[in-house]
């Protein structure tokens, strides 16, 4: 059995404010008298449920096509119900009492119920969500080896409110290789419809989160299937 995580793509779904909109052309139409439906889409890599590479936030990082296709396979899912409100953030001190159950992970799925507003207010949905603290992210990273990847139920790592004057640092605690930041890089996943884990009473035992993968790219729409 599987449980579809990632939300279908529309024109008219949730996203951070300043993308911009996604739209459909109907190259060809039977309705119109063509022979054939074929369409064009056209659409932003941060819309909807995506993936994040270390090139999105990283000049020389790894574009999503670079990555092994097998980064997106999960074999030992995690997922942690960690409620936040608006404006809250993920700390260190959300995660430390979970720690030998995500030593022992390679995605950790967070759901925070915020995403409850995503269908019944949208408005609220993308204003000022909760998401992670730069110290939230650096603890995983750091400290949890076998973790590959981390998925969120709102739409970023970090605050459309204040990421820009805080530099996106918990994007940059996840994906930048310098010399401050020399573990391994987490694959970010975010806007992914996480509550599903928690309504099922079967646990996940494997993750594929696949990629639409476009050469040279930071990111990419995925497909996040459960299996049950």
């Amino acid at each position: 059995m599987f449980l579809e995580l990632s939300y279908l793509f529309g024109m008219d779904e949730p996203k951070w404010p300043t993308n911009p909109n996604d739209y459909f052309v109907f190259d060809s139409s039977m309705s119109r008298g063509d022979n054939c439906n074929a369409s064009t889409i056209h659409h932003h890599m941060h819309n909807g449920t995506h993936v994040d590479s270390p090139r999105h936030f990283t000049r020389k990082g790894l574009t999503i096509d670079q990555l092994p296709i097998d980064q997106f396979c999960f074999d030992k899912p995690l997922a942690l119900k960690i409620p936040k409100g608006k404006g809250e953030r993920l700390v260190p001190e959300d995660f430390s009492p979970y720690g030998e159950q995500i030593a022992d992970c390679d995605i950790l799925l967070i759901y925070t119920g915020y995403a409850d507003l995503r269908a019944s207010d949208p408005k609220a949905f993308i204003d000022d969500f909760p998401c992670f603290s730069a110290g939230g992210a650096a603890y995983l990273r750091k400290n949890f080896p076998k973790l590959k990847a981390i998925a969120l139920d709102v739409l970023s790592v970090d605050s459309a409110v204040t990421g820009v004057s805080d530099g996106f640092a918990a994007h940059h605690a996840l994906l930048d290789r310098d010399e401050t930041h020399l573990e391994r890089t987490l694959l970010i996943f975010e806007d992914v419809n996480t509550k599903l884990l928690f309504e099922s009473k079967t646990p996940a035992k494997r993750i594929y989160a696949f990629p639409v993968r476009f050469k040279g790219l930071e990111a990419a729409p995925i497909s996040m299937v459960a299996e049950l």
